[in-house]
């Protein structure tokens, strides 16, 4: 049975997720920026015996990937990225610097990922879903068997993301949502870039942006 724990960083209260199972983990958009902001981090994996596996990345902004270098380095473990995205990542220093983080450390080592690629977290496949909409090469990660569904910036508990950024867009983003997210079942939980996690089912009655 896979777990999650979540942590909430930076300054704009982003979701880094572990997925963790028998000893191992993955990293999913490690927000990660202050120096305790890393301590916690780690001491979580440490004091839990824990071995990162790798890190995957919903999306290329920037308070979803500050960690990428800091713990891709200190675990020595590789890192995906949405494929279309990678010019926003070449260029994330100067993005950094205009959002304050003057601090950020570049990581230029990548492999890139969309929707075809095939990835698993101890033989368990992770189905990987194209969601543009907040961002043009936005992914979700689905976790089938365990009914866990990393949202990203897409939707969010009663709200959905938004559409205002570079390559954003409101009508492919609710497109996303009602062709690919709606489609999974009603008691699959979604774990969300930003905010508490919430189900299908919820956003499908409650949801005022896709009612």
């Amino acid at each position: 049975m896979i777990e999650v724990k979540s942590f909430t960083f930076n300054d704009y209260q982003e979701n880094t997720y572990l997925v963790i199972k028998d000893g191992k983990c993955i990293i999913i958009d490690p927000g990660n920026y202050y120096d305790d902001e890393n301590i916690e981090i780690k001491k979580f994996i440490e004091e839990n015996s824990l071995s990162p596996l790798f890190i995957l990345i919903t999306h290329v902004h920037i308070d979803h990937v500050l960690g990428i270098k800091y713990l891709a380095d200190e675990y020595l473990i590789d890192t995906y990225i949405p494929k279309s995205e990678i010019d926003f990542h070449e260029n994330m220093i100067n993005y950094a610097s205009m959002f304050g983080f003057d601090k950020y450390d570049h990581q230029n080592n990548v492999n890139l990922i969309d929707d075809s690629s095939k990835l698993t977290f101890l033989e368990i496949p992770i189905e990987i879903l194209s969601l543009p909409g907040h961002s043009p090469g936005h992914l979700g990660f689905y976790f089938r068997e365990d009914k866990l569904c990393f949202s990203g910036d897409v939707l969010f508990k009663n709200s959905i993301g938004r559409t205002d950024l570079p390559g954003g867009s409101y009508d492919v983003l609710i497109k996303s949502i009602k062709n690919k997210l709606f489609l999974l079942r009603d008691d699959d939980i979604v774990f969300p870039g930003h905010g508490p996690k919430t189900t299908i089912y919820e956003e499908k009655k409650n949801n005022p942006f896709l009612n």
